[in-house]
């Protein structure tokens, strides 16, 4: 599941940068879309409502885009939209501007005089605190490799096989008459060694990284703020002279 977040700045350069900082953190580039000028505050308006703003907040975007603001919208997975929020608010987002008076045109009375009526609105900050999770660094493991040279003597042994023929005169010893004329093979083979190097791993000690979750209270001081429309009498009381 994935939500809007929306990010609203008084010059083109902030909003640039929370759009940077966006796609640093692993958002799309398409999944962001950036609204500046007149003609594109009603595109940014209807694609607010389709994706479930209430009306008269999508208006006000609009609205603000009118008046020279810039729009930053992003589609955020459900699990990021805090850290997305985080992201705006630290490249400069602002709030929306307060909707001005609204002045309605002079009206014609019954008896024929001209009348000019002036609106100024009541307006109540609806406070809400909630919560976001940020990232505020950790640790991490890296397994390195590092080579030490292990130099050891040993000692091999090498053999050979060497021939000797000896000049004989003697007669036969009678052990010797039975296999004086039969065929006989003799064979001696020599041997060499060589160095061998035999490893073996073995475990000498394990890093374990953990993360404990506490819970804490912390107590959060705002201020809502509210206008109220004070009428009070302008110029002369009736009945004083002038």
């Amino acid at each position: 599941m994935s939500t809007i977040i929306v990010g609203l700045y008084k010059e083109s350069g902030s909003a640039k940068k929370a759009f940077q900082a966006l796609v640093a953190a692993g958002c799309q580039e398409a999944d962001i879309e950036t609204f500046g000028g007149a003609d594109s505050a009603d595109k940014a308006a209807q694609g607010l409502l389709g994706h479930g703003f209430d009306k008269e907040l999508a208006e006000q975007y609009g609205a603000a885009i009118r008046q020279g603001h810039i729009l930053v919208a992003a589609d955020i997975a459900d699990q990021d939209a805090d850290a997305a929020e985080a992201i705006l608010d630290e490249n400069g987002s602002v709030d929306l501007p307060e909707p001005p008076a609204v002045r309605k045109p002079a009206q014609k009375a019954g008896n024929g005089a001209t009348v000019e009526q002036e609106t100024l609105q009541s307006v109540k900050e609806e406070v809400e605190i909630g919560k976001r999770r940020v990232a505020k660094g950790g640790l991490k493991a890296v397994s390195e490799i590092t080579e030490t040279p292990i130099q050891e003597t040993v000692t091999l042994r090498d053999e050979a096989v060497d021939v000797e023929h000896r000049k004989v005169d003697r007669p036969l010893r009678p052990d010797e008459e039975k296999a004086a004329f039969g065929e006989k093979t003799v064979e001696l083979t020599a041997t060499s060694e060589t160095p061998e190097i035999t490893k073996e791993a073995r475990v000498v000690g394990e890093v374990v990284l953990s993360k404990t979750a506490s819970e804490r209270e912390k107590t959060v001081e705002t201020v809502a703020r509210r206008s109220d429309v004070k009428v009070e009498p302008v110029g002369n009381k009736p009945g004083n002279k002038r």
